[in-house]
C-alpha cells in the first residue's frame, strides 16, 4: 500500500463561497472532497482511501480571508469658526468594498470622531477601515478650522502725565486684546507703544489687534497728554555760620543751583546775592527759580555772622633779665597791645604779674589777657626769666714775703701763708655768701708764686684774680718773721639808691656818705644769660645823684652804684632798673606836696591831639 503525507493546506478566499483548491493525489487513491473542490471559507476535513476503501491520507485545507480592505486616499475636511475657539466637525467617510470578491460588510473608525470640537488650526484625523474578519486598512485626512472672527481690543487710556525731561515723559497704558482662537493677537498702537516716550503735549493714538489669521481690530483714538507742571529743584546750601571781620560783618560768597526736568540748569536768583556783606547776627536768604513753562520753586537758607574770636594779642616776648638782689629784680616790658577784628584795638590788657614789679629768680609765666565788646576773651603768656649771670666781686690780698721754714719752702698751712690765703673776700649782689677759693699748692717753694683766687656764687658765676706770695729762704734763728699786712676790706655798700625816669633821661641818687662811687650802665634788657655785660661807666666821683642824659625813652636800663675806696676796691654794687619816658604832666610837678585840689597841666602829646587839654 502507498499512503500520501499530505500537510494542512492553506487558501486565501477568492469570493464569498471559499476558493477552490487543487492538491496532489497518489494514484488509485480518492479524496473527499476532492482536489480543486470549492472549499468554504474556514477549515475543510479532506480524507482520501485507496481502493479498498481504507483510508490512507487525511489533512485540512484551510481557506482564509486576510486581505484588508483598500482605504484611502481621504480628502482634508474644512471648517471655519468666528465667535469661538472650537467647532464641532461633522464628516462622513463610506466603506470601502472588501477585496478579492469578498463581499463581507466594512466598518470605518475616525478619531477624533466626526461631530467632535476642532480647534482653530489644522488636526489630523486618523481612520480605520474593518472587515468581518478583522483585516483592517488606515487612512486619514484633516480637519481645517479657519477663523473667521475679529480680535477684541479695549484700551485703558492714562491720565496726564508729568515729563521727566525735555523728550517728554514714558508713558504706560493699558491694551486689553482678546481672541476666539485663545491666541493673544498682535497690538500696534501706531508707534506710540505702551512704555514708550511721549512727547510733552497731546498725542493721538490708535492701536490695532490682528489675530493669526489676519482678522484685525481697531480701538477707539484715545489722547495722552504730557504736561511740564514740575517746578525747578533748588539745591541751596546748608545754613552758614562765619567769623565776622570787621564791624560791618563779613563779605560771604555761597553756591545757589537750580535744575529743571524740562529745562535743565536754571540760574536761580536770591537775596542778598552771593558775595554781599553780611552783618553781625542771622540774615535770611531766599532764592528763587523759575523754568520755561513759569513753574516757581523756593527756598531759604541763613547766613549767620557771629563775633566769637576773642582779640589778638601782641607786642610780647620772652624776657630775660639780670638780677639786682637776692629777691629777684624789678621787671619792665613793654605793654601787650590787642587788637579784635570787631573792635579794633582793645584800650584794656590784663597781664599778671604786672610790669615793674619785682619777679623771683628763675622763670615766671606773664598771662595776659583782653575781652571785646561781646565778651570774647583773648589770651597770650610769655615768660620773664630773671637770672644771675654777674660774677662775684673778688678782692685779693696785696702781694707779700714769708720766710721758709725749710729748704724746701713753706707749707700752705703756716700762719703767715694761711693769713695771706685768707685776706682774700668776695661780695655779689645776689648770692650774700659767695664761696672764695685758691690753687695754692700744699708747699710753697722759694720764689715768687702766683696764686689765683676764685670766687664762685650761687648761680655758678666765677671771679678769678691773682696775687702773689714771695718765700724767702730761711732765715737765721732768731730772725723776726716779716709784718703782716692787714687785709684788703670791702667797701660798704651806698644805701638809699632811687632811680627817677625823666624824658629821655634818668635821675640816679644814693647815700655813701661822701666816698667815691662808680655808676655804670647796661642796657642790655634781653641780653644772653652767659653774657658777663656791657656797663658803661656813666659816671665816678664822690656826688650823691647823677643825671644819665641822651637816653631813648621806653627802653629800659639797669644802673648798678659802686662804692670805691683808694685801694681801687668796690663794693658788690647795688642794682636798679629804670624807664624814661616822656612826662606829659607838667604842673603840678611830680613828687609835690599838695594841699589842695591842684589845677593839672599838660604838656602837648603830638601823636595824638592837636590841643592842650587842662583839668581842674
Amino acid at each position: 500500500m502507498h499512503w500520501l503525507a499530505n500537510p494542512n493546506i492553506k487558501k486565501e478566499a477568492t469570493s464569498s463561497a471559499g476558493a477552490n483548491v487543487d492538491f496532489a493525489v497518489a494514484p488509485g487513491t480518492t479524496c473527499n472532497p476532492a482536489p480543486n473542490s470549492l472549499f468554504p471559507i474556514g477549515s475543510t476535513r479532506v480524507t482520501c482511501t485507496d481502493d479498498s476503501s481504507i483510508e490512507v491520507d487525511s489533512f485540512n485545507v484551510i481557506v482564509e480571508d486576510t486581505t484588508a480592505p483598500q482605504f484611502g486616499p481621504l480628502t482634508d475636511v474644512l471648517a471655519s469658526t468666528a465667535s469661538s475657539s472650537t467647532v464641532s466637525v461633522v464628516f462622513s467617510i463610506s466603506a470601502p468594498p472588501d477585496v478579492n470578491g469578498v463581499s463581507e460588510p466594512v466598518v470605518v473608525a475616525c478619531t477624533p470622531s466626526s461631530g467632535s470640537p476642532f480647534p482653530i488650526g489644522t488636526t489630523p484625523v486618523s481612520c480605520t477601515a474593518t472587515d468581518d474578519r478583522g483585516n483592517s486598512s488606515p487612512a486619514g485626512f484633516n480637519v481645517v478650522v479657519t477663523d473667521t472672527g475679529d480680535p477684541s481690543i479695549s484700551v485703558t487710556a492714562p491720565g496726564i502725565t508729568e515729563a521727566t525731561g525735555p523728550e517728554g515723559a514714558v508713558v504706560n497704558y493699558i491694551v486689553n486684546a482678546s481672541d476666539n482662537s485663545g491666541v493673544a493677537p498682535t497690538v500696534i498702537c501706531g508707534g506710540h507703544e505702551s512704555g514708550t516716550t511721549f512727547p510733552i503735549g497731546p498725542t493721538t493714538v490708535t492701536c490695532t489687534a490682528t489675530d493669526g489669521a489676519g482678522n484685525h481690530a481697531d480701538s477707539a483714538a484715545f489722547t495722552v497728554t504730557v504736561e511740564d507742571n514740575q517746578a525747578p529743584t533748588l539745591s541751596l546750601p546748608a545754613n552758614i555760620t562765619v567769623e565776622a571781620d570787621s564791624t560791618s560783618g563779613k563779605t560771604v560768597t555761597y553756591s545757589a543751583t537750580a535744575t529743571d526736568a524740562v529745562a535743565g540748569p536754571v540760574t536761580p536768583t536770591c537775596t542778598p546775592p552771593s558775595g554781599s556783606n553780611f552783618g553781625i547776627g542771622t540774615t535770611t536768604v531766599t532764592c528763587s527759580a523759575t523754568d520755561g513753562h513759569n513753574d516757581p520753586a523756593s527756598g531759604t537758607f541763613t547766613i549767620t555772622v557771629t563775633d566769637s574770636s576773642g582779640p589778638v594779642l601782641s607786642g610780647y616776648a620772652n624776657k630775660t633779665v639780670e638780677a639786682n638782689g637776692p629777691g629777684g629784680s624789678v621787671v619792665n616790658y613793654p605793654a601787650v597791645s590787642a587788637t579784635d577784628s570787631i573792635d579794633g584795638p582793645i584800650a584794656s590788657v590784663s597781664c599778671a604779674p604786672a610790669s615793674g614789679t619785682t619777679y623771683p629768680l628763675g622763670t615766671t609765666a606773664i598771662n595776659c589777657s583782653a575781652t571785646d565788646s561781646h565778651g570774647n576773651t583773648g589770651n597770650a603768656a610769655f615768660n620773664v626769666t630773671v637770672a644771675d649771670t654777674t660774677p662775684p666781686n673778688l678782692i685779693v690780698p696785696v702781694a707779700r714775703s714769708v720766710y721758709a721754714t725749710s729748704a724746701d719752702g713753706i707749707p700752705r698751712n703756716a700762719a703767715g701763708v694761711v693769713a695771706f690765703l685768707t685776706a682774700a673776700s668776695a661780695t655779689d649782689i645776689v648770692d650774700p655768701q659767695p664761696v672764695v677759693s685758691n690753687n695754692a699748692p700744699a708747699v710753697l717753694s722759694v720764689g715768687t708764686t702766683d696764686i689765683t683766687f676764685a670766687a664762685q656764687d650761687a648761680s655758678g658765676n666765677v671771679a678769678f684774680r691773682s696775687s702773689a706770695i714771695v718765700v724767702l729762704p730761711e732765715p737765721p734763728a732768731g730772725t723776726p718773721p716779716l709784718p703782716i699786712p692787714p687785709p684788703p676790706t670791702i667797701p660798704a655798700d651806698v644805701t638809699n639808691v632811687r632811680v627817677t625816669p625823666l624824658d629821655g633821661a634818668v635821675r640816679i641818687q644814693w647815700n655813701a656818705g661822701g666816698r667815691e662811687v662808680m655808676v655804670t650802665r647796661s642796657t642790655s634788657a634781653t641780653r644772653s644769660l652767659s653774657a658777663v655785660g656791657d656797663e658803661t661807666v656813666v659816671y665816678k666821683g664822690t656826688a650823691s645823684s647823677y643825671t644819665d642824659r641822651g637816653l631813648t625813652n621806653g627802653v629800659e636800663y639797669r644802673y648798678v652804684v659802686q662804692a670805691v675806696d683808694a685801694a681801687g676796691n668796690h663794693s658788690a654794687g647795688v642794682a636798679a632798673v629804670i624807664v624814661p619816658r616822656r612826662n606829659l604832666l607838667k604842673s603840678p610837678k611830680d613828687g609835690a606836696r599838695l594841699k589842695k585840689a591842684p589845677k593839672l597841666l599838660w604838656a602837648l602829646d603830638p601823636r595824638r591831639s592837636t590841643t592842650t587839654p587842662s583839668c581842674s
